[in-house]
């Protein structure tokens, strides 16, 4: 049966690639989401990367070409390559990618119609939190008109939306996705991070006006750290035992100084309520955010006694 399933899979993968219109990049996009549960197809896969960055009027048409693929197949390992596939644009500094919005397609239901118990039950589950994540990750930069605070607190919901995304078994194809959603945390972890220093240092220093509401949102984002820090703990170990080798120790967390603490708590209950409309406000756009992974790292080399972290 095993065999069976993959001679119809190479088959279908055969008649794709002599359907393909566009044998550029099409054909490319088929042989690294082929049939099969071993991994990618790192060659295709780089292929289509370079190609986007040196023909950025590609981006929309593959963007379409691996929506039309997902939008086709009912097998698991062919969606599940294809968001991997898209994720990996993230990585590959594509600068396009945020300007993607929602996914054009949707994973939401994949294989709901067949029994969680069934042969591949769990890694259909596996593929719509997959997808989750992945939808919700494509609009993190797409509202230009965000503000920091705002951007800081989605990235800390895609953590979680991340965290539900759990190994099953030690499949290969599995494994390799894993590995991909540990590097997304700790990427992320890294912009929530430094985007909270460069805040609370520009409130110090008295750069930046912020209503009580907003002070109240950054309390919230310190809160929100310190149980997602447990949470990731877990959810690491978790992880290494199945084996995906990238889930090391994570040794940044939000850190906050008693000083900045005082701020933040005066900020809260004395500072009037301003109108939002009125109030200074600086959008926030994904080169913004790149530019704050450039702020130094002063602030965290405070004494461990001046720290509180989270």
């Amino acid at each position: 049966m095993k065999l069976w399933r993959r001679a119809a899979g190479a088959i279908k993968d055969k008649l794709s690639l002599i359907t393909a219109t566009d044998e550029k990049f099409t054909a490319a996009i088929i042989k690294a989401t082929r049939h099969n549960d071993l991994s990618m197809n790192i060659e295709n896969v780089q292929f289509i990367y370079r190609y986007i960055q040196s023909n950025p009027s590609s981006f929309k048409p593959i963007i379409r070409a691996v929506s039309l693929r997902v939008e086709r197949t009912r097998n698991w390992t062919v969606a599940l390559k294809c968001l991997m596939l898209l994720h990996g644009l993230f990585f590959s500094g594509t600068m396009a990618v945020d300007s993607i919005g929602r996914l054009p397609f949707d994973l939401s239901d994949f294989g709901k119609r067949k029994s969680r118990f069934s042969r591949t039950g769990r890694f259909n589950i596996f593929v719509r939190a997959y997808f989750s994540f992945l939808d919700e990750r494509s609009i993190l930069f797409y509202n230009k008109n965000m503000i920091r605070l705002e951007i800081i607190v989605k990235m800390q919901r895609i953590v979680d939306s991340l965290m539900r995304i759990k190994p099953i078994g030690k499949t290969p194809l599995v494994i390799e996705a894993m590995e991909y959603v540990i590097s997304e945390v700790v990427v992320i972890n890294g912009h929530i991070c430094r985007g909270f220093a460069s805040f609370l240092s520009n409130v110090q220093s008295n750069m930046l006006e912020i209503s009580s509401a907003e002070a109240e949102l950054a309390m919230k984002i310190v809160a929100k750290s310190l149980s997602q820090r447990e949470q990731l703990f877990k959810y690491f170990e978790f992880c290494r035992d199945f084996g995906v080798t990238n889930a090391q120790e994570i040794s940044s967390f939000v850190r906050i100084t008693e000083s900045q603490v005082i701020v933040l708590d005066k900020l809260l209950h004395i500072a009037p309520e301003l109108d939002r409309k009125a109030a200074k406000v600086i959008p926030v756009t994904a080169a913004d955010m790149a530019e704050v992974d450039l702020v130094t790292s002063e602030e965290c080399s405070n004494s461990p006694s001046d720290l509180i972290s989270f």
